[in-house]
């Protein structure tokens, strides 16, 4: 299992702190949210900050973005390892497919609208690798909605879990060699954070 520390769930230096001191338990990466404020109703990070991260070896960008936006020109040009766009953010398969045909590490990224065996069938006829998961859609504040992740089994894709993940969820799935769980506010950025980090790498 990687570990994928959301950038925009704590400054900067204590996602750097964190990082350090998970990497000796974990794989980890850095998760960075691109938003346009219209595909999904918030704002995440520029592109430019992608390139700011000097000490992860692995970078995966959520780009909540519409596929014809122009921000998606700089996001290609960051380091990034993976870069996951919205399936839903295109207007047909075959321009989701020429999309994805522009570079080798973009996958795809879906809204909580399918089952994992709809995703996988999808993930088939477009010919992806490995998918992200959007657990939660982002700006709805209650919501109660969370994918089963025994039904991952449907799939032999690698899937990064984003949204909804806890420390339980981290501590059951940290042999599934298949996954990335991104780690924010439910499993280490909150009040509780020393307690958090105690149990991660206990």
């Amino acid at each position: 299992m990687q570990l994928s520390l959301s950038y925009i769930c704590d400054r900067p230096y204590n996602i750097y702190q964190s990082y350090t001191k998970l990497s000796q338990n974990y794989e980890m990466s850095i998760h960075m949210d691109c938003m346009d404020g219209h595909f999904v109703p918030r704002l995440g990070v520029h592109p430019e900050a992608i390139d700011e991260i000097d000490y992860a070896q692995s970078i995966d960008v959520h780009a909540m973005i519409s596929c014809n936006n122009p921000a998606w020109d700089s996001i290609l040009k960051t380091k990034a390892t993976k870069i996951f766009a919205h399936y839903e953010s295109f207007h047909s398969e075959q321009q989701c497919v020429d999309f994805l045909s522009r570079d080798p590490r973009l996958k795809l990224a879906f809204k909580p609208y399918h089952t994992i065996a709809q995703i996988d069938t999808i993930c088939d006829r477009l010919n992806v690798s490995e998918f992200l998961l959007m657990a939660y859609n982002p700006g709805i504040k209650v919501q109660d909605s969370f994918y089963d992740l025994t039904t991952l089994v449907d799939t032999q894709r690698h899937v990064t879990v984003d949204g909804g993940v806890k420390i339980s969820t981290v501590l059951e799935q940290k042999d599934n060699p298949n996954i990335t769980l991104v780690a924010g506010s439910k499993v280490l950025f909150n009040n509780m954070y020393e307690a958090n980090l105690a149990c991660l790498i206990s």
